[in-house]
C-alpha cells in the first residue's frame, strides 16, 4: 500500500497545475507528509524518512529554506530519526526549527518552548542533563510570560470565543483602548489568520494597530509587532502595495531598539527583501539581501547552511538583473557550504546545481550547463527513490534558521 500511495504521489507532481489548479505542489508536499506518518506509525522508518524528506524539499523551493511552515517538517524529521535512535541527527532538525522559530516569532513564543522542551527530552534520553536543564528552565520561563495553557489545534475555536469575551470584558473594566486589550486583540488576529479567516484577522489587527499607536506612540516596540503583523498578512495575500510601507515602517522602529543581528530585525529584513524582489525593485532589495548575508555570518559562523541560502537568495537577485558575473560566486560559494555541512547529494545542492545550469544556459555555455544541469538531476532521483537511504543533515553548529508572521 505504501509503495503504490508514494507512485501514486510522484506521478502527481508531473500534473502540478492542471485541473484547474487544483494540484498544487503545496497538496503533493501534503501526501509526502501523510505518506510519511503512515509509514511512521507502521515503523518503517527508513522508507518514512524518504517520504518526509521529499515533503520538506517541496516547501523549502515552494516556499523558502527559511520560511516557518518548513519548521515544522524539521520538528517532524526530528522526532522520527529520535525514534530511531539517531541522536545526532535528530538535535540538528530540532535546532533547525528552534532557530527558525526563533528568527521568526521572536524568543518568547509558545513554539520556540515547544521546540526548547524536545530538544530538552533529546538530552535527556542521552543523559546529558547539564543540557537539558537550561532548555527546560528557558521553555518554563516562556510558558509563564504567556500566562495561559498550552492550546491544541482542537481547542483553537474554543479558545477564540474565550480570548473575544476577554477581551468585552476587559473594555468594560479598563476602557476600550489599552496595552492589555491591545495584545488580545492581535493574539485573536493570529488566531483567525490561523483559521484562514483573513478579513476578520485583518480588522482585529488594525484594531490592534490603531490601539498600541495611540496608548503607547508610534515607536514602541508592540506597535513594530503590530505592524509585522499585518504586513505578513497582506504579504501572504499578495498586495505588496499594502505590505511594504509596514514592513519599511516596523524595520525602522526595531533597528531603533534592536541591534542589526537580532532575530527579529533579521527576519524583516528577509521579508522586505524579498518583498522589493516580488515587486522588481532590485536597487531597494540589494542592500538588504547583502545585509542579510552579514546577519548570518555573525549569528551562525561562514560556513553555515543558513549563509549559503541567504548567497543563493542573493545571486538570485543578481541573476534576475543579467548580473551574472556577480550571481556565479555567490552560487559556488553557497555551493560549497551546502555541499561541506548538509552532504552532496542533499536537495539544496541540486537546487543550487541547477540554478547554475540556468545562468550558463543564459550566458550560452552550453556544455557546462549541461554537466550541471545532469547532475542536479542525478542527485534529485537518488533522493526521490524509494526506500533510498535516508540524508543527514551535519551542520557546523547545528543551528538553521505556521505562517509568516505573529509576535515577530
Amino acid at each position: 500500500m505504501a509503495q503504490l500511495y508514494f507512485n501514486a504521489t510522484r506521478k502527481m507532481e508531473e500534473l502540478v497545475g492542471q485541473y484547474g489548479g487544483l494540484i498544487t505542489l503545496e497538496r503533493i508536499a501534503d501526501l509526502y507528509d501523510s505518506l510519511g506518518h503512515f509509514l511512521k506509525d507502521l515503523g518503517q522508518l527508513n522508507q518514512a524518512v524518504s517520504a518526509l524528506q521529499k515533503a520538506l524539499e517541496i516547501r523549502e523551493t515552494t516556499l523558502h529554506p527559511d520560511h516557518p511552515i518548513v519548521a515544522r517538517t524539521h520538528h517532524i524529521l526530528a522526532g522520527l530519526y529520535a525514534q530511531w535512535g539517531k541522536f545526532s541527527t535528530a538535535e540538528d532538525f530540532y535546532k533547525q526549527a528552534l532557530a527558525l522559530y526563533e528568527n521568526e516569532y521572536g524568543m518568547d513564543h509558545p513554539l520556540v518552548a515547544t521546540e526548547l522542551e524536545a530538544l530538552a527530552q533529546l538530552y535527556q534520553r542521552q543523559d546529558r542533563h547539564d543540557q537539558a536543564d537550561p532548555l527546560k528552565k528557558r521553555s518554563v520561563n516562556i510558558r509563564k510570560k504567556q500566562k495561559s495553557p498550552k492550546v491544541t489545534p482542537m481547542q483553537t475555536q474554543a479558545k477564540t470565543v474565550v480570548q473575544r469575551r476577554a477581551l468585552q470584558l476587559e473594555e468594560l473594566a479598563l476602557g476600550p483602548d489599552s496595552p492589555d486589550n491591545a495584545r488580545i486583540l492581535n493574539e485573536l488576529g493570529v488566531l483567525y489568520y490561523l483559521q484562514n479567516d483573513f478579513e476578520t484577522a485583518e480588522s482585529f489587527f488594525k484594531r490592534a494597530l490603531e490601539m498600541r499607536e495611540s496608548t503607547l506612540g508610534p515607536d514602541h516596540l508592540d506597535l513594530a509587532q503590530s505592524l509585522n503583523n499585518l504586513a505578513a498578512l497582506y504579504n501572504d495575500r499578495k498586495q505588496f502595495n499594502k505590505a511594504e510601507p509596514l514592513y519599511e515602517r516596523a524595520l525602522d522602529i526595531k533597528t531603533k531598539y534592536l541591534s542589526t543581528n537580532h532575530e527579529s530585525v533579521a527576519s524583516i529584513i528577509n521579508h522586505l527583501a524579498l518583498l522589493y524582489r516580488k515587486q522588481g525593485k532590485f536597487d531597494q532589495a540589494l542592500p538588504l539581501y547583502k545585509q542579510a548575508v552579514e546577519i548570518r555570518e555573525k549569528t551562525f559562523g561562514t560556513y553555515h547552511p543558513s549563509v549559503a541560502t541567504a548567497l543563493v537568495n542573493l545571486a538570485v537577485l543578481y541573476s534576475q538583473q543579467n548580473k551574472y558575473a556577480d550571481a556565479e560566486p555567490m552560487y559556488e560559494r553557497a555551493l560549497k557550504i551546502y555541499d561541506e555541512s548538509l552532504g552532496p547529494q542533499h536537495p539544496r545542492v541540486a537546487e543550487t546545481l541547477r540554478n547554475l545550469a540556468v545562468m550558463k544556459y543564459e550566458l550560452k555555455d552550453f556544455e557546462a550547463a549541461a554537466k550541471l544541469y545532469k547532475k542536479a538531476t542525478e542527485i534529485k532521483e537518488n533522493e526521490t527513490t524509494y526506500g533510498g537511504k535516508a540524508l543527514s543533515i551535519q551542520s557546523s553548529s547545528g543551528e538553521s534558521t505556521l505562517k509568516n508572521m505573529m509576535n515577530s
